[in-house]
């Protein structure tokens, strides 16, 4: 295993656990706000004004001369994104952080295991083996045994 695969295997564990973090942030805003659609503007009008900042920082802004050179789909990103948010506004309260990821988890393991197999959105196709499916199916019965109470 190479440095580099680690460094790009511990980027998404670190990203992962802020996203644990942001759900029950989020969800302070939406208690503060007192709506699930306006928490969702905050958030990421919070993460524009970051990133448009990270584009000036790091030189990058020129980029943004190239915005309409992608297909359609690959602009919905934001879209998705939003729907994330409002969803973990909605679902945290009510069943918890954890349960919440667990089915994100599950969700991901799923549609990923489908676009690696089929090579769809422009990735390179993976092999199905017997232990992505192992993956998948022991996230669900993770998800299936919090989900009991």
């Amino acid at each position: 295993m190479t440095s580099s695969r680690i460094v790009y295997a511990v980027l998404p564990l670190m990203a992962g656990t802020l996203l644990a973090a942001q759900a029950p942030v989020n969800a302070r805003l939406r208690t503060a706000l007192g709506s699930p659609f306006g928490s969702a503007v905050m958030s990421f009008g919070t993460g524009l004004a970051f990133l448009v900042a990270a584009l000036v920082v790091t030189g990058q802004a020129g980029s943004m001369s190239n915005v309409g050179g992608g297909p359609w789909w690959a602009y919905l990103g934001g879209a998705l994104g939003a729907f994330f948010v409002v969803v973990g506004l909605l679902a945290v309260p009510r069943v918890g952080v954890t349960v919440t990821f667990v089915a994100v988890i599950a969700g991901q393991l799923l549609a990923g295991t489908l676009i690696d197999r089929f090579g769809w959105l422009g990735v390179p196709a993976f092999p199905l083996t017997w232990e992505r499916i192992t993956a998948v199916v022991l996230v669900g019965v993770a998800l299936v045994l919090l989900m009991r109470r």
